[in-house]
């Protein structure tokens, strides 16, 4: 069993078929078949049934697709490792990152690309959900998002917190001339809030936040997109409630900011990485730059 045998086995098990998996691999199938029996020979188990229509990866295969998944992405993370130390800090560094936090990655990004001009940076959006997917199946390297996380296996580096701010369409600031709001003034107007993709998040906490004061906001819409919330809000929809630090200048003409009067939410936003996952000195000073006021 070698690294070759592992990286086929993983494909067919991903292709879910032999002849799709060899095109992945461009490679005729009969040598990929050939591979796949070496391997279950000198396992002695069989790791897939393959017969007539049926196809099912076996117990003893899917526990070696999960291993060999880890020593492959291992192994690729011991390259990287080793390219840097000639190469200095450079590569690709690929980041996920909510909507909700994409102002605390913008605040630092040109200063992190003004000292590591070598760098390629991609940044992938979605919610903590969606980020939490792609952690797990190694597609990024850290995400950017807002705690809670389901999982247990990461490192978790917690940002500055944030305070929660009513925002409401400029055309109504006749309605409100002060720059405050009582959360009973905000259950009168409809509200438009965040919402994660699965899981629980801003909007059930925002929903227990009024709860505990015996009130329950009109909602008539939520997104797990902040940037479409706040083009809804612009145009006169509704309100919504959401984390200061996304109200950003360019938005100051289409919308007027509230403080809240009661005690209320504050977000945690947070840097998260898979424990056993090597990261960059891209990555690592990436972060470092996150963790500054």
């Amino acid at each position: 069993m070698d690294i070759r045998q592992l990286h086929y086995f993983c494909t067919i098990v991903e292709e879910e078929q032999i002849t799709k998996a060899a095109k992945v691999l461009h490679m005729a199938q009969p040598p990929l078949s050939h591979q796949l029996k070496l391997l279950e020979e000198e396992l002695g188990v069989p790791l897939i049934i393959r017969e007539a229509k049926k196809w099912e990866v076996t117990e003893a295969g899917q526990k070696l697709y999960e291993r060999a998944k880890q020593l492959l992405h291992q192994l690729e993370d011991t390259k990287k490792e080793i390219m840097e130390i000639e190469k200095g800090v450079s590569g690709t560094l690929t980041i996920g990152t909510s909507t909700i936090c994409i102002s605390y990655l913008s605040d630092h990004l040109i200063a992190f690309h003004k000292n590591y001009p070598n760098v390629y940076v991609k940044i992938l959006h979605g919610d903590t959900y969606y980020l939490e997917e792609m952690l797990q199946e190694n597609q990024i390297d850290l995400a950017l998002l807002l705690l809670p996380v389901e999982a247990t296996n990461y490192t978790i580096e917690n940002l500055h917190e944030d305070p929660f701010v009513v925002v409401i369409p400029r055309q109504w600031e006749d309605e409100f001339p002060l720059d405050t709001i009582s959360i009973h003034e905000v259950v009168e107007h409809d509200l438009l809030l965040a919402r994660r993709t699965a899981g629980t998040g801003i909007y059930e906490n925002i929903i227990t936040q009024f709860q505990q004061y015996s009130l329950e906001p009109h909602i008539i819409l939520d997104c797990p997109d902040i940037s479409t919330i706040l083009t809804l809000v612009a145009k006169g929809m509704g309100m919504t409630i959401i984390p200061k630090s996304e109200i950003h200048q360019v938005y100051k003409d289409q919308f007027k900011v509230l403080q809240i009067e009661e005690p209320f939410l504050r977000t945690q936003p947070a840097v998260v990485w898979l424990k056993d996952k090597y990261l960059s000195r891209a990555a690592l000073e990436l972060i470092k730059l996150l963790k500054l006021p």
